[in-house]
C-alpha cells in the first residue's frame, strides 16, 4: 500500500469515527447499507424532490390492490438522506397506501433513534417525497 492509499483509508476511518459521535448507530448502518436503491423502469407512482439543502431523493413505488409490494430510491444527498431514504422504502413495504400516508418525519427520526437538528430536513425530504410518490399513483389510477 502507497502513502496516497494509507493516507486515504486513515482519513476514511476518522471520518467515519466522527460521524458515529453525531449519528445513531442506525443512522450509519443504513448509511453504508442501505437497502433498496435503485431506479425502477416501470414504477406504479414515482416522485423526484430537491431538499432545502440541495440534495434530491427519488421514491419509486410498486403498488398491487391498494398495498405497496416494492419501494426503492436513489439520492444525491449525504449520509442522513441516505439512511432515511433507505428507512423511508422498508418501512412502507407490505404496507397499505392509507398506512404509508401515515408516516410522518417524526416517526423517521424516531425509528433511525435520533437525527442533529441540522439533519431533520432529511427525514422531511423522504416522507414528503414518498407523499408526492403515492399522489403520483393516485393521480394515475383514480
Amino acid at each position: 500500500m502507497d502513502k496516497l492509499d494509507k493516507f486515504a483509508r486513515d482519513l476514511q476511518e476518522a471520518i467515519l469515527k466522527d460521524e458515529k459521535k453525531k449519528y445513531s448507530e442506525k443512522v450509519v448502518q443504513l448509511w453504508l447499507n442501505p437497502e433498496n436503491v435503485r431506479r425502477m423502469t416501470d414504477p406504479d407512482g414515482a416522485a423526484l424532490m430537491k431538499g432545502v439543502c440541495g440534495d434530491t431523493v427519488e421514491i419509486y413505488l410498486s403498488i398491487r390492490n391498494n398495498k405497496i409490494y416494492d419501494a426503492s430510491f436513489f439520492t444525491d444527498g449525504c449520509g442522513p438522506t441516505v439512511a432515511c431514504g433507505s428507512l423511508v422504502t422498508e418501512l412502507v413495504k407490505g404496507k397499505s397506501i392509507e398506512d404509508a400516508l401515515k408516516l410522518s418525519p417524526a416517526s423517521i427520526i424516531d425509528a433511525l433513534d435520533g437525527l442533529p437538528e441540522e439533519n431533520i430536513h432529511c427525514a422531511i425530504l423522504a416522507i414528503n417525497t414518498l407523499h408526492k410518490a403515492i399522489a403520483d399513483y393516485l393521480l394515475k389510477n383514480f
